[in-house]
C-alpha cells in the first residue's frame, strides 16, 4: 500500500504500472490516514516546515498521543511521518526513510531524537557527506534512517561519501556482515540534546579536554537590522559629516579579516581602501540627544524606512546598537573543511559574519593559546563533532556549538609548559605578520606535540588515581 497526496502523480503511477503493480496506491495524505499496523515502509516524505494549525484536529490529537506532547511547530513535516510510521510498526516491522539530516543538529530535532531514543527501533543512521550532492538538483543534506524489527540497544552510524560510496551503501542494505559501520553507539549513551551529525567523527578520547566555555563565552556578532544604513565607509562618514563619537570601528564581513590575526593596521587598510569600516550608533548615551549631523542621518534613515525593519522597529530608539565590547577572538560562523579563528588585535567590533569570543578575566592571558589551538588539526577533529552540515559541503557552528567545543585544559598544565605554549602562540603571530610559512608550521607542530604529551600525562594520572582508589577499597 502506498500514499500519494498529488492526484496527478497518483494518476501517472497507475498509468505507468498499467495496473500490474502489487502496490495499492491511495490518493490521500498519509498524515490523515487511519492508524493501521505497518509491516514495512519506504518513505521519502515532504521536506516542508509546518505549523500545528495547518493540521487537522484528528492528526494533532494522534500526534500528541504518539509523542506525549504537542509536536514542535519548528520541526519539519518529515518528522511527522517518522512519528506515525515508527509508532505503527509491528514487532517484526521495518522502515526506511530518506530525509535531510539537519534535525540531528537543531533545537527542534531534540524532540525527534527523544522519540527515536524512546522507541529504540532505529538500527542504522546513514549520513552522507554534504560536499557531494545526493540529489543533483537540490543543495540539501541527506541521511537514511533504517528501523529494525526489534528494540535496539546500539545504533550503527555510517558516514558515506555520497554516490561515489554506493557500493558500501548497497552492501549495508543487503546485510553483508563483512561491511562494518564507522561507529556503534550504545543507546544508553546517546544524548538527544547533542549533535548527532558528528556521531562517529573525531576522537572519543576526551582526556584532559574541557568545553571552550570554561575559558570564556561565545556570542553572535552585532545584528544591525539594516547594514545599508549602519555600516559605512570612511568617505561616506565624511560626506555625512558624522562625528567620531557616533562611529565604531567594525569588521563588517568575513572577507574583511582573512588572515589568522587582525590588527590595527588591517583595520586601517580597510578604512583607507574605501571599504566599510565603521558602525553608526546614533544613541551613544541614553541621556544625550544625537548631535546635529547624527540627527540628520537618522532622519535620512527614517525617510528610507530603515526604522521599520524587523529588528530596528523593536529597538528604543531604533538607531541604538547592541552594546558590545571588542572581542579577543573572531570565530567563523560558516566553513568548508574547517572553521577560521582570528585573533583580534584591533579595537574593532564584529557583525554577524563572525561570532565573538570573550575570555573570562582570569583567563585573558590564555587567549593566544586558545587561538593557536584552533589553528591545529586537533581542533578540526573537534569541529566535526559540533558542526551542523548543510548542502554543498557547507558547515555551521552556532555560538552554543563553539561553547561546547572541547579544548585542552591548560589550567592543569605545569607553569613551564604553559609558558612554552604562550611563546609558541607569539611565534605563530609573528610568523603571520612576516608571512613565514616555515615558522608558522614549526609553532603549530610543536604546540600539537605539547598538547599530546600533557593529555597523555593527564590520562596516566587519572588511571593511577582510579587504581589507588580501587586498592584503598580492597
Amino acid at each position: 500500500m502506498g500514499y500519494e497526496i498529488d492526484p496527478d502523480l497518483a494518476a501517472a503511477w497507475r498509468e505507468g504500472t498499467d495496473g500490474q503493480s502489487r502496490v495499492e496506491l491511495i490518493n490521500q495524505d498519509f498524515l490523515g490516514a487511519e492508524p493501521t499496523p505497518i509491516e514495512a515502509a519506504i518513505a521519502n516524505p515532504p521536506y516542508n516546515r509546518f505549523q500545528n494549525h495547518d493540521l487537522s484536529h484528528h492528526v494533532r490529537l494522534h500526534l500528541q498521543d504518539v509523542l506525549g506532547e504537542t509536536a514542535s511547530g519548528f520541526t519539519n513535516q518529515y518528522a511527522l511521518f517518522i512519528y506515525l510510521v515508527v509508532s505503527r510498526l509491528t514487532a517484526q516491522g521495518r522502515a526506511a526513510f530518506i530525509v535531510p539530516s539537519e534535525f540531528l543538529a537543531t533545537g527542534y530535532g531534540v524532540q525527534v531524537k527523544n522519540f527515536l531514543l524512546r522507541t529504540c527501533r532505529l538500527q542504522h543512521l546513514v549520513l552522507f557527506d554534504t560536499s557531494e550532492r545526493v540529489f543533483a538538483d537540490a543543495a540539501t543534506t541527506a541521511c537514511v534512517l533504517l528501523f529494525g524489527c526489534a528494540e535496539q540497544t546500539e545504533l550503527n552510524v555510517w558516514h558515506l561519501a555520497g554516490l561515489s560510496d554506493d557500493a558500501r551503501f548497497m552492501a549495508l542494505c543487503s546485510g553483508e556482515l563483512r561491511v562494518k559501520p564507522d561507529a556503534t553507539v550504545a543507546y544508553s549513551t546517546l544524548n538527544p540534546a547533542a549533535n548527532w551529525q558528528g556521531l562517529g567523527l573525531g576522537s572519543d578520547d576526551f582526556a584532559g579536554l574541557v568545553p571552550l566555555a570554561d575559558f570564556g563565552q561565545t556570542k553572535r556578532g552585532i545584528a544591525t537590522g539594516a547594514n545599508e544604513f549602519f555600516v559605512l565607509s570612511h568617505s561616506e562618514a565624511v560626506q555625512r559629516k558624522l562625528s567620531e563619537i557616533n562611529l565604531l570601528p567594525c569588521i563588517p564581513s568575513a572577507d574583511s579579516a582573512m588572515r589568522p590575526v587582525f590588527d590595527a593596521a588591517d583595520w586601517q587598510a580597510l578604512r583607507d581602501g574605501g571599504r566599510p569600516a565603521y558602525l553608526f550608533d546614533g544613541a551613544v548615551t541614553s541621556t544625550t540627544a544625537p548631535c546635529i549631523s547624527a540627527a540628520r542621518y537618522i532622519e535620512h534613515g527614517e525617510r528610507q524606512g530603515y526604522h521599520l525593519r524587523y529588528l530596528t522597529r523593536t529597538r528604543r530608539p531604533w538607531y541604538r546598537l547592541e552594546q558590545r565590547t571588542v572581542p579577543q577572538l573572531l570565530l567563523a560562523v560558516f566553513g568548508r573543511g574547517g572553521f577560521r579563528a582570528v585573533l583580534n588585535r584591533s579595537q574593532a567590533v564584529n557583525l554577524t559574519s563572525f561570532h565573538a569570543f570573550y575570555a573570562r578575566p582570569e583567563y585573558k592571558h590564555m587567549v593566544g593559546i586558545l587561538w593557536l589551538y584552533l589553528q591545529t588539526p586537533l581542533a578540526h577533529g573537534a569541529f566535526e563533532r559540533q558542526q551542523r552540515a548543510y548542502g554543498d559541503g557547507l558547515k555551521k557552528l552556532e555560538p552554543g556549538d563553539w561553547n561546547k567545543l572541547l579544548v585542552p585544559d591548560w589550567r592543569q598544565w605545569p607553569i613551564q609548559a604553559l609558558r612554552r605554549a604562550e611563546y609558541l602562540a607569539e611565534m605563530a603571530q609573528e610568523a603571520d605578520r612576516m608571512g613565514t610559512a616555515g615558522q608558522w608550521s614549526n609553532a603549530v607542530n610543536e604546540f600539537v606535540a605539547l598538547i599530546q604529551k600533557y593529555r597523555a600525562m593527564h590520562e596516566q594520572t587519572q588511571c593511577a588515581t582510579v587504581l589507588t582508589q580501587q586498592l584503598t577499597l580492597v
